[in-house]
């Protein structure tokens, strides 16, 4: 190759550093080798960024506000839908016990007509027993009669208490808000109270008059026919005794029950009645209910 062609060859880099090349000349000269640009990328910088600075405790109280703000709203709003369902619940049970009163006046109306009745029987029967009219044969048949109808197994209608158990059991008197619909309620209930105490009382009566009637009426008399709702009385009919001590005393004791079925029972019936028919006023004025 001549010394031309030689010229026109490419030269290449050798890859190699001139400190090699030294070493390669006996130069004995120790390499240094530049890490500083290794060691920089290897190294972690921490940056500082906008939103990242160290909190203040304003920064801390706000999020307590934030939190506890959050917090107390959703307890208004649990503790309002909460109220709202007891206001509903407390309207439906004066509407059902607005219901159960209707119910009971006319209960109540019933038992005073009852009542009225059965104290016409017992009059009728004192004024003969006392006139001493048991020799006739018409008296005798009258007195039959008025001793089924003074003493029969009368029982006062019971008043509706559907609501009132619910009312007591349930704690749902404390769902009722208005004033003047509780202190009915309670006037009410302590009525019930009383007419309980009559009923036990007049039952008592009765029974015993019964007892002592026994031996006075005989029983096969009475047939199992009715006319007009008043048990037939059939044959000619007889006193098991005509004891003037006997007839006083049962004289004496249907007296006393048709003086408290006039008096006191049928006045207590007439306040309940009385009282239920307020409650159901001031409960259709309170709701806007219809008059019924």
């Amino acid at each position: 190759m001549s010394e031309e062609e030689k010229a026109d060859q490419p030269t290449h880099q050798n890859p190699v550093s001139t400190e090699n090349e030294n070493i390669s000349e006996g130069n004995t000269q120790p390499i240094t080798v530049n890490t500083q640009n290794n060691e920089e990328k290897m190294e972690v910088h921490h940056h500082t960024h906008p939103g990242h600075q160290q909190k203040t405790w304003k920064d801390y109280f706000w999020e307590f506000l934030m939190l506890f703000l959050a917090v107390f709203c959703g307890f208004l709003a649990e503790y309002q839908l909460e109220h709202k369902i007891e206001k509903e619940k407390g309207t439906e049970y004066v509407k059902s016990f607005r219901e159960d009163l209707c119910k009971d006046t006319a209960i109540l109306q019933l038992n005073i007509e009852t009542l009225k009745r059965i104290s016409i029987a017992g009059d009728s029967l004192v004024k003969v027993l006392q006139d001493n009219r048991v020799l006739l044969p018409e008296d005798l048949k009258k007195l039959y009669d008025y001793n089924i109808s003074s003493l029969a197994g009368f029982t006062a209608s019971p008043l509706t208490d559907r609501t009132s158990v619910q009312l007591k059991n349930s704690g749902g008197m404390r769902l009722i808000t208005e004033k003047k619909i509780i202190d009915g309620i309670i006037d009410y209930w302590a009525g019930v109270e009383i007419l309980d105490k009559v009923e036990f009382t007049a039952q008592e009566m009765r029974i015993h008059a019964r007892e002592k009637s026994y031996i006075i009426f005989d029983q096969k008399y009475y047939t199992y026919s009715f006319i007009n709702g008043k048990r037939e009385i059939s044959g000619q009919v007889q006193l098991m005794t005509k004891e003037n001590l006997v007839l006083t005393e049962f004289a004496n004791r249907v007296a006393h029950l048709k003086n408290l079925f006039k008096g006191p029972y049928s006045r207590f019936l007439s306040n309940q009645k009385a009282k239920a028919d307020t409650l159901i006023k001031i409960i259709n004025e309170e709701y806007h209910l219809e008059n019924k």
